[in-house]
């Protein structure tokens, strides 16, 4: 107990989130949308169960985010988050019923928390663990949107035996449940399978603690990879999506996690620990387009609705497909193009084939393009391999002049590696896996090795009433990215003349990057206790606390296309924050102010047409500003009734101009401009509800609780993309030339950005759990049953996730001279006017908006039978 007194954190804005939450959240939500009862999260997904969520803490984006389970660094090392866009969207490697609770740490957590690669704060989940008595436990659920799930959990209690006994006697846990349903989206059906195995040895008289994880789960959805435009749900319906004959993209992932964890006492003064863990990660991602549905130069197919036509994330819906064919096509441009090591050319292999009509060939090439046939149809495959180990030390000396010190010591030695990502493209919906079908991953891969180290020491003055807790954190990474066919095939005299071999070199053959990061990186706490100064004030704590943490680039962004020069460098964030926290039996309030502000933002832009196509700058020379307030405020009325609520206001801006990733779910990728709001954020939020929790209800013994809760979503700022040829947004770049150039027009063009006359709304959605035991005797085996009613969005209410206003791009052939007021400086080598230069594919399509739009009621119905 004294140690366990010593151990005890300093306030911070910690949240954390138990069993009455994940049971509010249901098994329709997941653990990201779980979050939500936290102030400052915002979370949305696209379906039911672990079904794509995007989550932003106090404005910073999902990615930018840890996640640890039972201390173990679970977010993608090489990328950040869950890795890169529409990379592991269905399931994940753990779920509702394997966690017991979740701490969320935003900003910058103490340094034995804040683990690796962030600049958004840390959600540490814990594990579900055995229990200590030996129970079987089965249960089924049925909901509405055809929900299904069933399982199953079998405890063995303490095992007494050779391994121990009482306290020291091991115990083990094993459960499984799978669920499926059609999901509230037309057409995006999912069904996950989790598994679980935990493995609990106390030793040393309960004092030291041995645990084995095992975590295997699936996930099989198919999913929307962008919000719908909405010509077509006023149309079709609010959740249409496009049939599968249409369209259609599928993720199947696995996921498996090994930790093994072990804590020893070794004295009232000194405790070591150290984990050991392997983690994997298949995902595999599958779309088809029916050729048809492509605009030709921007024009109209027969699907076309109000400007607006089907979209996919393809290079045929981007227009792209020419430069994917070789040089020596009258219709290719080559820069995608190695003949050496993928050799792939669509429109010669399903070109006049039952789903590419010559009729529809002709008209395409009449157009004088590519047609998309070929490069309608993909599949990819990425495997990531992580291994690391985690000591830690705790050393709790003795007072000295009644001044107390805990000392926490640790680190993080791990690496991660990942597959180079091999597509495959078609004109089928079954795309052949063969070496003929590749256009790219033929070898190498990406890999991230991290050293990481932490010193903090709690120190308690003046009677235990004064805490200051310094500590710094020492971060080291090797990463490395390694492939071969780097661009552009056999290149002509032509080619080799262009801007992008001129500066890529357009050689063919292997290619290795490699960088090393290093940060120190410091935190420290000061919390003042009132007990003692003002009787009056007792539970009154006042705190503060700056730390900076970082977050650094992603391995898959080292190729030579992408960066000209060294990767960069680490985005950092600097966090101050302070507040008051009130905690007394009945009352628990929490107040703070946080200022955030991330130098060295991480920014992307790529051409998607012209001369340099295929042509990306990576960089870190944005800033960002989060600010903001906090409060919590939970009230027991009563043994039975109890009142809580939290609300946030959040103000996030971009501090310089730079081109960026501009939304949270970062699909898409813009110019955030100075001054500008961070599109996708509330301004405001708030959580509010009500739980009764009583015994002996109806006989004796039982117990019901009844959790009504509400949340609010403010104000969001939305995107919009620049169209046309006389988008000025003033300057941006000596690289980008002056308004009226070539250069200029082609990087604006199609430009997300802040929509200054868009956003959504703000809405209110209620839920409602009602759970009740009853304790069964005199029924053979059977102990207790529990029923529960889980119903989301209760009074129906519609509302938007996510919404933007977007061009379709399209390939919209060629100037015929350099336009009326219009410069031909800075144009690409071997050019003297715009004439024969490609228009920006994004220049030719209508503007129209999407949206995603938020669950509707959801009811689930659940049974438990305990033996």
């Amino acid at each position: 107990m004294r140690r366990l007194l010593r151990e005890k954190d300093s306030p911070s804005a910690v949240t954390e989130i138990g069993a009455a939450q994940i049971r509010q959240t249901g098994a329709t939500g997941s653990v990201v949308s779980l979050l939500r009862n936290a102030p400052s999260v915002y979370v949305y997904q696209q379906g039911l169960g672990n079904n794509e969520p995007v989550m932003s803490i106090r404005g910073a984006r999902g990615s930018e985010t840890a996640s640890t389970l039972d201390g173990v660094p679970m977010q993608d090392l090489l990328n950040g988050g869950a890795g890169g866009y529409l990379q592991n969207i269905a399931g994940g490697p753990f779920n509702m019923t394997q966690i017991n609770g979740v701490s969320l740490y935003p900003g910058v957590a103490y340094p034995d928390h804040n683990t690796f690669g962030t600049i958004g704060g840390t959600v540490a989940y814990t594990t579900a663990r055995p229990n200590d008595k030996r129970q079987l436990d089965v249960f089924g659920a049925v909901g509405n949107y055809n929900t299904w799930q069933e399982g199953m959990r079998a405890d063995t209690g303490q095992m007494d035996g050779m391994l121990g006994h009482g306290v020291d006697a091991p115990k083990l846990m094993v459960q499984y449940d799978n669920m499926q349903n059609s999901g509230y989206i037309e057409h995006t059906p999912s069904r996950y399978n989790s598994f679980e195995g935990a493995f609990d040895k106390p030793y040393d008289e309960g004092q030291s603690l041995f645990q084995a994880t095992a975590i295997y789960n699936t996930g099989n959805a198919l999913i929307t990879p962008e919000p719908i435009p909405m010509s077509y749900l006023q149309k079709y319906g609010k959740y249409y999506n496009f049939p599968t004959d249409l369209e259609s993209t599928r993720q199947k992932n696995d996921y498996f996690t090994l930790i093994l964890k072990n804590e020893t006492y070794i004295n009232d003064y000194l405790t070591a620990g150290l984990t050991g863990f392997w983690r994997y990660s298949d995902s595999t991602t599958s779309q088809w387009s029916d050729p048809s549905i492509y605009p030709i130069n921007g024009g109209t197919t027969p699907y076309t609705l109000n400007g607006a036509n089907p979209f996919n994330q393809s290079a045929a819906s981007f227009g792209e497909q020419s430069y994917y064919m070789p040089a020596s096509d009258p219709y290719g441009g080559g820069y995608f193009y190695s003949p050496t090591m993928y050799p792939y050319n669509g429109n010669a292999q399903y070109n006049n084939t039952g789903n590419c009509p010559s009729s529809l060939v002709q008209a395409w090439h009449n157009a004088g393009s590519a047609t998309p046939c070929g490069y309608n149809s993909y599949v990819s495959y990425t495997h990531n391999d992580t291994i690391g180990i985690q000591p830690r030390l705790s050393i709790t000396p003795p007072d000295i002049f009644g001044i107390r010190n805990t000392i926490h010591i640790g680190g993080l030695f791990a690496r991660e590696t990942q597959n180079a990502t091999p597509t495959w493209y078609g004109g089928d919906k079954y795309v052949p896996r063969t070496a003929e079908n590749l256009v790219s991953g033929y070898n190498g891969g990406t890999q991230r090795t991290i050293f990481m180290g932490y010193f903090q020491d709690k120190i308690d003055l003046l009677h235990n009433t004064l805490h200051i807790t310094p500590g710094v954190t020492v971060q080291g990474t090797n990463s490395s990215i390694t492939g071969s066919g780097i661009v552009g095939g056999t290149p002509t005299a032509a080619d080799m003349a262009t801007a992008y071999c001129q500066q890529y070199s357009c050689g063919v053959g292997h290619y290795h990057a490699r960088k090393w990061d290093e940060n120190y990186l410091p935190f420290v706490n000061a919390t003042y206790d009132l007990d003692k100064v003002l009787p009056a004030l007792r539970g009154v704590s006042l705190y503060g606390s700056f730390g900076e943490s970082a977050l650094y680039a992603p391995v898959t962004d080292f190729t030579p296309q992408a960066v000209s020069a060294e990767p960069p460098n680490a985005s950092i964030v600097h966090m101050a924050e302070g507040g008051v926290k009130y905690n007394t039996g009945r009352w628990a309030v929490s107040a703070d102010y946080y200022y955030q502000k991330i130098d060295h933002d991480f920014g992307y832009f790529s051409y998607q047409s012209g001369p340099y196509a295929g042509l990306s700058d990576y960089n870190n020379l944005g800033k960002r500003q989060m600010q903001g307030q906090e409060v919590s405020v939970t009230y027991q009325m009563t043994h039975e009734w109890q009142l809580f609520g939290n609300f946030s206001h959040n103000r996030s801006r971009y501090l310089a101009t730079n081109p960026a990733s501009v939304t949270v779910q970062e699909d898409q990728f813009g110019l955030a401009q100075r001054g500008t709001p961070v599109t996708g954020v509330p301004q405001w939020t708030a959580q509010f509800g009500v739980d009764y929790h009583h015994r002996s209800a109806f006989t004796p013994h039982d117990d019901l609780n009844i959790r009504f809760q509400g949340y609010y979503t403010g104000h969001q700022y939305t995107t919009t993309d620049v169209g046309g040829l006389y988008s000025n947004l003033g300057p941006i770049s000596a690289a980008r030339g002056a308004y009226g150039t070539y250069n200029y027009y082609n990087f604006v063009t199609g430009q997300t950005v802040f929509d200054r006359n868009g956003g959504i709304a703000p809405y209110v959605i209620f839920n409602l759990d009602m759970n009740y035991t009853l304790p069964i005797k005199n029924l053979g085996p059977l102990k207790k049953l529990n029923f529960d009613i889980n119903i989301q969005n209760l009074f129906n209410t519609f509302y938007w996730q996510y919404k933007y206003r977007q061009i379709t791009p399209g390939s919209c052939g060629k100037f015929t001279g350099t336009p009326a007021g219009f410069s031909n400086a800075g144009l690409p080598s071997g050019s003297s006017s715009w004439a024969g230069l490609a228009k920006s594919n994004y220049g030719c399509g209508s503007l129209f908006a999407d949206g995603l739009a938020g669950q509707p009621a959801t009811v689930l119905f659940t049974m438990h039978a305990t033996f």
